[in-house]
């Protein structure tokens, strides 16, 4: 039996929960051993932490990069270590110091130093670490289907886009409020629900809101009939794996989404949602979703089927199975 030290910063990460919780019991059915170690402040501990992994055949290093001194005690003991990556650390979403912009190159450069394979999000994470000469192998983040329950669509009067988030990127929607108003002003009954932990104050639509939570992420869900994905090109959207598309598509919506990073990846335009590049050709793609009900459940149809074949857990359950 192989044993497995995963090394996790935040167990009630988002990250975590998606890309490590939920594969874990998938992966004992396998025949691995997994332990999960919690990165702790106090630098004893995790010293002592990071100097056990010589009694594991393999180290997951999920997310967080490494300070230098962590590196090398961990590439001093493991035997082989892997790193999980779903967002792109190196850069930053927001302005920063000189002096923390010095701080993630160091981590970056020691992480690299450290690990001998990557499992990324998407393609553009992948090639980072490519071209420090490792080895990747792109896993997006994936959800199980079973916990999703399927749109019916139906002919409405007030057909409604749906999205899930968080306060974080909710600017990400407010910076495509001009298309959703020309929406809007186009198509009668135009609603927004938002699934956060905060919505919009002033919209040019209505706007519903449901607050996010683990347990009912999913149901809420289909109280939508279009899901969207608005994202801005920039060094750290390009690396977001798009988990909210895989799970739009695992309730059976069509997609509306900027054609950024994973988003890119996700969505098969004209079979599973759109790709719009303008606030105009958003604005058509929304109005045309929303007054056919058969273009939505076509889309959404073929949406589900694609997660089911390719972004659930069993797939990637098996693609870990053989990496470790």
């Amino acid at each position: 039996m192989k044993r497995v030290l995963i090394l996790a910063n935040n167990l009630r990460q988002a990250s975590y929960r998606v890309r490590v919780e939920a594969l874990l019991p998938l992966l004992r059915d396998r025949g691995f051993q997994i332990t999960v170690g919690l990165r702790k402040t106090n630098p004893i501990t995790t010293w002592r932490l990071l100097a056990s992994a010589g009694a594991y055949d393999t180290v997951v290093l999920q997310r967080k990069m490494l300070e230098g001194w962590e590196a090398r005690v961990l590439r001093k003991a493991a035997k082989r270590v892997i790193y999980d990556i779903d967002d792109a650390l190196m850069y930053f979403n927001r302005p920063v110091s000189w002096h923390s912009k010095l701080r993630t190159r160091l981590r970056f450069r020691a992480t690299v130093r450290a690990v001998d394979h990557v499992v990324a999000g998407n393609e553009y994470l992948a090639d980072i670490f490519r071209r420090e000469g490792l080895a990747a192998t792109v896993l997006p983040t994936v959800v199980d289907p079973s916990r999703y329950a399927v749109k019916q669509h139906a002919e409405t009067t007030t057909p409604r886009l749906v999205w899930i988030g968080s306060r974080s990127t909710l600017q990400y929607v407010r910076g495509q409020l001009p298309a959703l108003q020309a929406a809007a002003e186009r198509t009668a009954g135009l609603r927004l629900l938002t699934i956060a932990d905060q919505t919009l104050a002033d919209a040019p639509l209505p706007i519903d809101h449901e607050p996010w939570s683990a347990e009912t992420e999913a149901a809420a869900l289909v109280r939508g009939d279009i899901g969207i994905a608005p994202t801005p090109t920039d060094p750290w959207t390009l690396g977001k794996c798009g988990f909210k598309i895989v799970q739009y598509m695992a309730a059976g919506l069509p997609v509306v989404a900027s054609p950024v990073g994973a988003n890119a990846e996700l969505v098969r335009e004209g079979v599973t949602g759109f790709l719009p590049t303008s606030a105009a050709e958003w604005a058509d793609a929304i109005r045309r979703l929303a007054t056919d009900v058969d273009l939505r459940r076509q889309m959404g149809e073929a949406g589900r089927r694609r997660v089911e074949e390719q972004f659930c857990l069993e797939k990637v359950a098996d693609i870990w199975a053989t990496l470790l």
